[in-house]
């Protein structure tokens, strides 16, 4: 085996067990989800109704503004 042939295999074996381990390098410990909720978020809606009225316009939602809430773990 030439030396050429000796690298291209040990490059290609090096390459695949550093892909093979980076999810446990990246996230060991991280959930893989956390409880979220989301809601309206009343006081940006409230904000741009008062301003609407002011000009003398009425604003239609459609899709409301929304806002992350981040709940308790667990109910008690």
């Amino acid at each position: 085996m030439s030396r050429l042939n000796v690298l291209v295999v040990v490059l290609s074996v090096s390459l695949v067990s550093g892909c093979a381990s980076t999810r446990t390098a990246v996230a060991p410990n991280s959930p893989t989800w956390a409880p979220r909720q989301t809601q309206v978020d009343e006081r940006y809606v409230s904000y741009v109704n008062a301003l609407a009225k002011q000009r003398g316009t009425r604003v239609y939602w459609v899709n409301p503004p929304l806002k992350t809430v981040t709940g308790p773990i667990a109910a008690r």
